[in-house]
């Protein structure tokens, strides 16, 4: 049974992430865990401080109610699957914190959870708490755009530099995911130079001994500017239903998704990002 963590701040972008992941796994045994992380606000804590300690008590032990209530709407909502069992986590707590915690608990294999979208030239991609958990967290994470409407992930972009030295443990998560979808995964190198070295040679074939039985297939674009290329790939494709990386990757994936939002990419607000954290980091 897959342990899978789905943070929610009963946000229609956090409820429309547990819809994608619940369909997602519709034919998979699960064990999904709810977690509502609040905490009274800076501000209004140092204020109460100031009076009475006890009504900063009471008002932690309103929001802890208040969290329990939805939560308990939140399970009446969501449909039935005899395959799937919801835990809720009501949490007093930082955000971070409260993730890595349950993630070590639960023995947490994914966590899965919505983006809040880029509204403006000076917004970033990426909600801070969603960024924060794939930089911070060892787990897997599935970041889910708002208003997205779940798709079987068909068609799965993989953007890679072909500079790791993968393991099968690495791709395994990648794999299961296209065996269950019967998924074809696009590996895309960019590069201003057509060849590649003797260790990208090497780690390409190996890579290619771990896809054997899943559809693949290589695509090399020669693009200085990885941000456009990458958009112009998925838009061309137009049937590209998920982007996959390696958490190795960073470099690349900070430019993509949390640089200020210069100019619009429109696989930002519209395909689900699976980040896959490297096991040998």
């Amino acid at each position: 049974m897959k342990n899978i963590l789905l943070p929610t701040d009963f946000s229609e972008n956090s409820i429309n992430a547990i819809e994608y992941a619940s369909q997602l796994f519709k034919d998979i045994p699960c064990k999904f865990y709810l977690l509502n992380v609040f905490k009274i606000p800076y501000l209004a804590n140092e204020e109460l401080m100031d009076q009475n300690v006890a009504q900063l008590a009471a008002l932690e032990e309103e929001m802890h109610d208040t969290s329990k209530q939805e939560m308990q709407k939140l399970l009446e909502w969501i449909p039935k699957n005899k395959k799937h069992e919801f835990n809720t986590i009501s949490d007093y707590n930082l955000f971070n914190l409260a993730v890595h915690q349950v993630v070590d608990e639960k023995n947490i294999e994914l966590i899965i959870m919505g983006t809040k979208g880029a509204t403006g030239a000076k917004e970033i991609f990426m909600g801070s708490n969603t960024g924060d958990v794939i930089i911070r967290s060892s787990c897997n994470v599935i970041a889910v755009p708002e208003n997205q409407t779940y798709k079987p992930p068909k068609e799965i972009v993989f953007p890679t530099d072909f500079q790791i030295d993968y393991d099968f443990e690495d791709l395994a998560p990648l794999i299961s995911l296209a065996e269950m979808n019967n998924t074809m995964i696009r590996i895309v190198h960019f590069s201003e130079k057509a060849d590649l070295d003797e260790t990208q040679e090497q780690n390409k074939r190996k890579l290619s001994s771990f896809l054997v039985n899943i559809k693949h297939k290589y695509y090399t674009l020669s693009s200085s500017d990885f941000e456009e290329g990458l958009n112009c790939f998925t838009q061309s494709r137009g049937d590209i239903d998920m982007i996959a990386i390696i958490g190795r990757h960073y470099g690349f994936f900070q430019r993509l998704f949390f640089k200020p939002k210069v100019r619009a990419l429109s696989f930002h607000s519209t395909i689900p990002l699976f980040v896959i954290h490297h096991l040998n980091e």
